[in-house]
């Protein structure tokens, strides 16, 4: 049984195409790193190639968790083939540097980054493909992306590459409500777990603050909605943070779930934000259904009359809008 094994692996060797390239589909969202799995085959061993090209200015985070910090990279051979991982994953060193919106130093990856994922065999018979799964985060300093998975299918025989598939691929959102749209009302529940309504606030000038605590660029945001948070408030100014921690991810275990939702009332709390929060379940539709939110920071302003003024990009320019705004009617 085992001198038959050893030729199984050795025909293998012969006929194993490096050729053999799968890339990760394009589900039509923002997609800065394009993924690639290759089989490969040499001395005996076998692994797949997982080869990460980044777009200039974005970054991929590494494989090791962060204590505080974003989301790493999860590799993971999928359970019900003939296959399991045969030691630990390799890749090249990151790059490291302090990120002071998460307050920790966090590692990552810019340009192009291999994954060596070792492989052994489960039974004698060697499969003809390998099922991958990766999940990552991608960021740049003004955008993060919510973590995504896919998976990839690797050929083990040199045949055509195999379709991949996006684990967490969603239905078209529905049309975004646009500059000029009413708002219509929506309920959510606080973090003291109280049922609230938007229209509570109609009267107010309202900024929606979609955030969620892998998103840096949306911590970078909080000192400066502080500071025009007590400079606006008295005058019928309000936010509404909309905690998005479950943004495109439909998939998400229970236990990162809770992670990011501990994580997220933890910023609040440590870092001082006095105005309300949604929780992510209750903001979730809000963000998709109502807004068609995909990336983080998302901030919505609305007038007096519920009506949506502006998508804002810069925190600074509420400086600019907020003070026509909340002028008394005549």
């Amino acid at each position: 049984m085992l001198r038959r094994r050893y030729f199984q692996l050795a025909l293998l060797l012969v006929f194993w195409s490096p050729s053999a390239i799968v890339t990760a589909q394009d589900s039509g969202e923002p997609n800065p790193i394009k993924w690639t799995a290759k089989v490969q085959a040499s001395s005996g061993r076998i692994a797949v190639e997982l080869l990460a090209s980044i777009e200039r200015g974005w970054h991929l985070y590494s494989l090791e968790k962060v204590e505080g910090g974003p989301a790493p990279t999860r590799i993971s051979i999928l359970p019900g083939q003939n296959w399991e991982l045969a030691g630990e994953i390799e890749s090249p060193a990151p790059r490291s540097a302090y990120d002071p919106n998460f307050q920790v130093a966090t590692e990552f990856y810019e340009g192009e980054v291999a994954f060596n994922v070792p492989l052994k065999s489960t039974t004698p018979a060697l499969a003809d493909k390998v099922r991958v799964q990766v999940r990552y985060q991608t960021c740049t300093p003004t955008i993060c992306l919510p973590p995504k998975l896919i998976e990839l299918e690797a050929p083990t025989n040199g045949s055509v590459a195999i379709t991949t598939t996006a684990a967490n691929d969603k239905p078209a959102p529905k049309k975004k409500a646009e500059i000029g749209d009413a708002v219509e009302d929506f309920e959510f529940v606080d973090f003291t777990g109280k049922s609230r309504r938007f229209s509570e606030f109609r009267g107010k000038v309202v900024l929606l603050d979609f955030w969620a605590s892998w998103c840096s660029p949306c911590l970078a945001d909080i000192p400066n909605l502080k500071s025009i948070y007590q400079r606006y408030r008295a005058q019928g100014f309000e936010i509404i943070g909309m905690d998005s921690e479950m943004l495109g991810q439909p998939d998400a275990d229970a236990k990162f779930a809770k992670d990011a939702n501990s994580k997220a009332r933890e910023i609040v709390t440590t870092r001082g934000v006095s105005w309300m929060q949604a929780t992510s379940e209750s903001s979730l539709p809000v963000a998709v259904g109502r807004f068609g939110v995909e990336s983080l920071p998302a901030k919505i302003l609305i007038d007096r009359n519920g009506r949506i003024v502006s998508r804002i990009k810069d925190v600074a320019n509420l400086d600019e809008l907020l003070p026509a705004l909340l002028k008394p009617a005549n």
